[in-house]
């Protein structure tokens, strides 16, 4: 298999993402408001030049290491009734589970029938919400530098979800997007859009996973429009096998007074390519954003996040936690963003690296571009191993030195972990550490 490559003289083709393709993908019953989105995208995606190890922001994660050449693009997903329930399913008001070919809708607690929100296909709400469609679906949230994978997903995304929180309503649970991929040799594109009304109180969960026995690449994308005095929190978790590839795009735009508290956790793929960020763009508004990592092996996963302040009086908040052991390799990039007329912001970024075996590596890239006055923008980064003193203390009172280890590594993380809204996830990711770790 091979990575990216171009296909005709006037455009820029990822194999199995060509002219021909997107003519079959039309030939379905969509309807033509998405089709126009897609028509729209597709546009896009065939003159934005493919990004190679030269440009700026690859060169630390080459692009043609992510395999298309060869891979199959999963179908739209068929929408069923009926799908094996997940382990957590009964902690939400309303699951949608994803798997290669197909996706259902669970209303666990009645919400949907109540009709205190809105979860579907993105076909479904095209036909029912087609004003929200037009508005959101590529919509402020994105960057005004769309990239090649984010237009790819933006034409060919396969499985769809619309979540609609309206105004005042709070949801006790939450929602729970759960997609299991075990087709080998495929390639999976979910979009999420979630417009979250005024005043409105939910959590977004995601949980992703595949076997390590199934070689997959993911191109994901999601849009979170946070509307006045809305809180909304959103939870990743990644488990990915260790034959999977994942190139993701995340974005959400605060509103007037609003919050989003966002979590990313990440353990699983082989090789890992992510960008997210958030754009507070309402005086009082507030992005608290948290990232979880722990990789091992031979993983490569490069992360890039964006606090954008695009208003004055504004705040955000990030503290990312990574620990790389035997050849793993971390990179991230943090970018804070102060608009012109943004005074008042407060804003900063912290990363922290824990680097356990010699051939382990992490690379930690802040950053700040200010274009305002009378703000404070701050970012700080650390690496190192365990404080040996630390470890001395507990082997001194009869803790052994893999358990003192471990010990010192949970309270690493657990500043992040004690945020995560739901107490599974946090015993989660605290069995995805300590299988990290190993003995």
């Amino acid at each position: 298999m091979t990575g990216i490559q171009t296909q005709q003289a006037d455009a820029d083709f990822i194999p199995g993402f060509d002219e021909e393709q997107f003519t079959g993908m039309k030939a379905g019953n969509e309807p033509r408001l998405l089709q126009a989105k897609r028509e729209e995208a597709f546009n896009d995606y065939r003159l934005i030049k493919a990004p190679t190890n030269k440009t700026e922001e690859w060169r630390r994660t080459d692009p043609a290491l992510f395999p298309f050449d060869g891979m199959k693009r999963l179908p739209v997903a068929e929408l069923v009734d009926d799908m094996p329930e997940g382990e957590w399913d009964a902690n939400f008001d309303v699951v949608v589970s994803i798997d290669s070919r197909h996706m259902t809708v669970m209303d666990r607690t009645g919400v949907l029938s109540e009709g205190l929100v809105d979860v579907s296909t993105l076909a479904g709400a095209a036909e029912r919400h087609p004003d929200m469609i037009r508005e959101y679906l590529q919509g402020r949230a994105l960057p005004s530098n769309t990239g090649k994978f984010e237009a790819l997903n933006d034409a060919f995304w396969n499985a769809g979800v619309f979540i609609h929180i309206p105004d005042d309503v709070e949801l006790p649970k939450g929602i729970l997007i759960r997609c299991s991929i075990d087709e080998d040799k495929s390639i999976f594109m979910p979009r999420l859009l979630v417009v979250a009304g005024k005043r409105s109180r939910a959590t977004v969960a995601e949980h992703l996973t595949s076997p390590d026995n199934v070689t997959m690449t993911a191109v994901l994308e999601k849009e979170f429009y946070v509307a006045e005095s809305a809180n909304l929190k959103a939870v990743t978790l990644q488990e990915w096998g260790l034959n999977s590839y994942e190139i993701s795009n995340d974005w959400a735009l605060v509103e007037r007074d609003a919050n989003i508290s966002w979590f990313m956790l990440n353990f699983g793929s082989r090789l890992g390519k992510k960008r997210f960020g958030s754009d507070v763009s309402g005086p009082g508004s507030a992005a608290d954003l948290d990232g979880v990592f722990c990789l091992s092996g031979e993983q490569h996963l490069d992360q890039k996040t964006l606090q954008i302040h695009s208003s004055a009086d504004t705040y955000s908040r990030l503290l990312y936690k990574g620990a790389v052991k035997d050849k793993a390799h971390s990179v991230y990039q943090g970018l804070i963003i102060a608009r012109r007329d943004a005074v008042k912001v407060d804003a900063y970024q912290t990363n922290n690296n824990l680097i356990l075996d010699r051939g382990a590596r992490a690379d930690s890239i802040p950053g700040l571009e200010i274009d305002a006055d009378d703000l404070k923008c701050s970012h700080g980064s650390t690496h190192g191993n365990l404080d040996p003193d630390q470890l001395y203390y507990l082997r001194a009172r009869g803790i052994s030195e893999a358990e003192a280890r471990r010990m010192l590594i949970m309270a690493f993380y657990d500043e992040v972990i004690g945020r995560i809204p739901y107490e599974f996830m946090r015993d989660r990711v605290h069995e995805n550490i300590t299988q990290k770790l190993g003995g």
